[in-house]
């Protein structure tokens, strides 16, 4: 009778044992997250920044930020009184995963504890990463489209909350979905739906970028607390010692 030596032995186990092993499926992706995945792994410019300590106190914000930020008393993309002592100028991009991060995680606490007592008034300004997040031009249209109508923050808000679960990634069934937003907020969707077809309303969305960029802005979210760029989704106890400084001078 042949006999298996110890070796062969051993092999044969061991491939057994491997044919016995259920092999889980490979996760599927769609066409859009494989490639919005690909773009995002050779640039990846919406990686948080490291958080670091202010180097400086803030103070008032610089000479000619009103005007290259277009802020006025009654800016319909502002929440808060014109009057707080601490302004934040929010840039965002509505695709960013970090910008979800600050909206879900920083951005209530903010709301409660600074904006509704007075202290902060926080206003949004566009930085569409248009390279890696190719719906979110379209989105910061619509929103400045929403905003005409006096609906903005809500707007955000169905915009930030329904991402990669209503909408992302696919600029011309995106716009379809905008324009269900516009209606269900009680938006004239005629008015809205002309706007959103506007070449204007892109170039007014890029003409705000290339403002922001000339200040520092080079990834979302980006804040300038009082004058001072901070970079990143920053947790609100970092939020809250920055403004705290800032309104007590």
């Amino acid at each position: 009778m042949n006999r298996l030596t110890p070796a062969l032995l051993i092999a044969v186990t061991l491939l057994l044992a491997a044919c016995g092993t259920a092999v889980p499926p490979a996760p599927t992706r769609s066409a859009v997250e494989a490639r919005q995945t690909s773009v995002a792994l050779a640039s990846r410019p919406t990686l948080a920044p490291i958080a670091t300590a202010p180097t400086r106190t803030p103070g008032p914000p610089p000479p000619g930020l009103a005007a290259a930020m277009a802020l006025r008393a009654d800016d319909p993309r502002a929440i808060g009184s014109p009057n707080a002592p601490v302004t934040i100028i929010e840039f965002t991009d509505f695709e960013c995963p970090f910008c979800v991060q600050f909206f879900r995680d920083t951005r209530p606490q903010l709301l409660k504890e600074f904006v509704d007592t007075g202290v902060v008034r926080i206003v949004a300004r566009d930085f569409p990463l248009t390279a890696i997040h190719p719906s979110a031009l379209p989105a910061a249209i619509a929103a400045r489209c929403a905003a005409d109508q006096g609906q903005y923050w809500p707007m955000y808000e169905r915009l930030f909350s329904t991402h990669q679960q209503e909408w992302g990634g696919v600029p011309k069934r995106d716009r379809g979905v905008f324009i269900e937003f516009a209606t269900s907020l009680g938006l004239a969707t005629d008015t809205f739906t002309t706007c959103l077809n506007d070449p204007a309303s892109e170039q007014a969305v890029m003409a705000e970028l290339n403002a922001a960029a000339r200040l520092g802005v080079n990834s979302t979210p980006n804040f300038l607390v009082n004058g001072q760029l901070i970079k990143g989704a920053l947790a609100f106890r970092a939020f809250s010692d920055l403004i705290q400084k800032a309104a007590g001078q």
